[in-house]
């Protein structure tokens, strides 16, 4: 199948889409949907589908001899060395780093905030947890035009999703 967006080509990813209320899927290609994540007036983020790492970027940033004199005021780690090593010398780097972190995450991530890695699910859950997901969108979107029937409804199966879900979860004690 052709990506829905580019129609050039082969779509690799499946999402659905809430639009007046529908959820619509949709099949794009890594491309697109890096070109859609890198735009921020889109507002559009998916959680788990990063975009290949740009070494390119960690390369040029740390080859920067900007990078080389900004420095750790607590450990001393310069930028450059950070980026080389892929990782940052203590708490106070994110500070001392705040201004240049930004542009390096767009680069390795699909947003700014962390989502941190999926645990693995069985199947069935997997699909539970998408249909809440797609019923919570549709909530928000019946709220917005404020169809409060279709509201009610939504939340009464979104409460039998959550329970379900719940139900199969392990018990902290």
């Amino acid at each position: 199948m052709l990506c829905e967006r580019c129609h050039k080509r082969l779509a690799t990813l499946r999402y659905s889409e809430v639009i007046d209320g529908k959820a619509i899927a949709r099949s794009i290609c890594q491309t697109c949907l890096n070109a859609i994540q890198g735009d921020a007036s889109t507002g559009f983020e998916m959680s788990g589908a990063a975009p290949p790492p740009r070494h390119d970027l960690f390369q040029r940033m740390a080859t920067d001899r900007l990078a080389r004199h900004i420095v750790c005021s607590s450990c001393g780690l310069q930028l450059a060395e950070g980026l080389q090593r892929g990782v940052l010398g203590c708490p106070v780097c994110y500070d001392s780093f705040a201004d240049h972190l930004p542009n390096v995450l767009r680069g390795i991530q699909p947003g700014l905030r962390h989502r941190g890695k999926m645990p693995s699910r069985d199947a069935s859950r997997e699909q539970l947890h998408m249909q809440l997901q797609t019923k919570r969108a549709l909530l928000r979107s019946a709220l917005k035009t404020e169809n409060y029937e279709d509201a009610a409804r939504l939340r009464d199966e979104i409460k039998g999703l959550e329970t379900t879900l719940n139900a199969g979860a392990p018990h902290k004690g």
